[in-house]
């Protein structure tokens, strides 16, 4: 069973989604960031603002506060109105309030603003300001507009600051200003157009450093999960090997008990359908009789071939044969059959390749098994076509050609694993046990082609050790 990898496309958009995810995430922590970054440096440039207009309004008291000294007066009416009326001279102030220590109205310029006390909460003995949304300059007086200056709309700065006749001394009151807040609207328009473009760099750059780190980490991903793809098939596939090796070896040693048991009782059997034969060779039994004795001659020689690959095995003899000879010895192994059959066969061997005698009979049970094969797919009065030589890298390969109606799409999908045969009396086994053999040779069979015009396949043994 093959690894099915994920689809390129379907990973494409997986990594896709999480670089734009992870895009999403960073700018988000930029804006919240920028936002949080913008609404300190308002505050601290408001609270600039108001801390002068304390300054102010508070050294303009203290030296009130001095000449009434030199007077021998300690307090006067509208003393506090008068110092934040002096402060007042700051460029675009509007309007102003004041209130004593105990939250008192003590003036106010335009006269006709509210003498309302300040709410609890705005009351505070630090300076702090705020700007206003666009409103009415009539808005502050409460009394009916004079003319179009007070029907335009404009920014307000209001600016609540606390009034001390000295450092440290006790809070003598609170004065409220409203300035005219366009500049400081401006100030703002320009903080956020710097912040902004301060953040649009950095999620440029923080987005370049992501695609590209992400990219890598994804090429990096990919490539290990090629490799675990290939290192997984690669132990399906020996995996699957080291099952066949068992069937194959059970099998074999179930093989070799049976040629022990059946080789002299066969010969009997062949000796005994030969004389039948000859006693009734003028009738119709007889034809039948000579053409059981012809399959059992085959199978007894089939088995003497197994018989000898096992005793040179055992043995440990030491001899070569060529190519031609390898081949020459398979084609006399199924001429009988392919007579039968009306199958003509060619060759073409060269002699120049030797193989030593462990390989080239092992090669030789493999060729005779494929051109075993190749004489039963072809139709009568076929050509198979067997040739082998050396290769260009020392070793020694086989064709064997038919030209029969080729190989159905579910054996070719099988084609070297144990499987329910479609030949009448088939095993199923013939291909994969011919696998194994060319494994143990040092070789293999492959697939060349197999269509309407005929089957080629190809035994290749690797360079010797």
């Amino acid at each position: 069973m093959t690894v099915s990898a994920t689809p390129p496309s379907t990973g494409r958009y997986a990594h896709l989604a999480v670089v734009g995810l992870t895009l999403t995430v960073f700018a988000a922590v930029i804006a919240f960031v920028t936002f949080q970054l913008r609404d300190g440096l308002r505050q601290q440039i408001l609270s600039g603002k108001a801390a002068t207009l304390s300054a102010v309004a508070s050294m303009q008291l203290a030296l009130g506060a001095d000449a009434l000294v030199e007077l021998g007066v300690t307090e006067v009416p509208g003393e506090l109105l008068d110092a934040v009326l002096k402060a007042s001279k700051f460029r675009g102030v509007l309007a102003i309030r004041v209130f004593d220590a105990d939250r008192r109205f003590s003036g106010a310029v335009p006269l006709e603003l509210s003498d309302e006390p300040p709410a609890a909460h705005e009351w505070t003995e630090r300076p702090f300001a705020r700007l206003t949304p666009r409103t009415k300059l009539s808005a502050l007086s409460g009394a009916p507009a004079d003319g179009a200056a007070g029907e335009a709309n404009v920014r307000l700065l209001e600016a609540w600051v606390p009034l001390r006749r000295a450092d440290g001394a006790k809070l003598a009151g609170v004065a409220q200003f409203w300035i005219e807040g366009t500049e400081t609207a401006a100030e703002f328009a320009a903080l956020d157009a710097r912040l902004l473009l301060q953040a649009a760099l950095a999620w440029l750059a923080g987005a370049a450093v992501i695609v590209v780190g992400l990219g890598w980490a994804f090429r990096r991903l990919a490539a290990a999960n090629l490799i675990l793809e290939r290192r997984t098939e690669d132990l399906q596939r020996a995996n699957r090997e080291l099952m066949l090796a068992a069937k194959t070896s059970a099998l074999g040693a179930v093989t070799a008990h049976l040629i022990h048991e059946i080789k002299n009782p066969l010969a009997g059997l062949e000796v005994f359908m030969a004389g039948q034969a000859e006693l009734g060779a003028r009738d119709d039994d007889g034809r039948e009789l000579v053409a059981a004795t012809a399959l059992t001659k085959r199978l007894r020689t089939m088995i003497n071939d197994v018989v000898g690959v096992l005793r040179d095995e055992q043995q440990g003899a030491h001899f070569e044969l060529t190519c031609a000879e390898v081949g020459e010895l398979a084609l006399e192994r199924v001429r009988a059959s392919a007579n039968q059959a009306g199958v003509r066969l060619t060759a073409d061997l060269s002699a120049e390749k030797s193989l030593p005698g462990r390989r080239a009979n092992l090669a030789g049970l493999v060729l005779r098994n494929l051109l075993q094969n190749a004489v039963e797919a072809s139709p009568p009065a076929g050509v198979v076509r067997v040739s082998g030589g050396a290769t260009a890298e020392g070793g020694a390969e086989f064709l064997v050609e038919d030209r029969g109606a080729g190989l159905g799409e579910a054996v070719r999908a099988r084609l070297f694993q144990p499987c329910a045969s479609t030949k009448p009396g088939g095993s199923g086994l013939g291909l994969a046990l011919s696998q194994q053999i060319a494994q143990q040779a040092g070789g293999r069979i492959e697939l060349v082609r197999s269509n309407s015009e005929g089957t080629c396949f190809r035994l290749v043994l690797g360079p010797a050790d």
